[in-house]
């Protein structure tokens, strides 16, 4: 039942890019997941955005491990 005292809730959360580099690693190693790279300074330009990106896919390839 829907009624006006209940709390509103935001239902559109991104929550891609918001997982540390080291959970990354950490569930890759619990899952044996085949990462781009296995510490975290070699992994980061594969999950972190560090500088302008070319265009919308490269900026979204980030995305694809966290």
């Amino acid at each position: 039942m829907i009624t006006k005292t209940l709390p509103l809730t935001d239902i559109h959360r991104h929550l891609d890019g918001n997982i540390r580099i080291q959970t990354i690693l950490e569930l890759g190693q619990q899952y044996h997941l085949d990462l781009p790279a296995y510490d975290i300074e070699s992994l980061r330009p594969h999950v972190q955005v560090m500088d302008n990106q070319p265009d919308l896919l490269s900026f979204l390839s980030k995305l694809d491990w966290g």
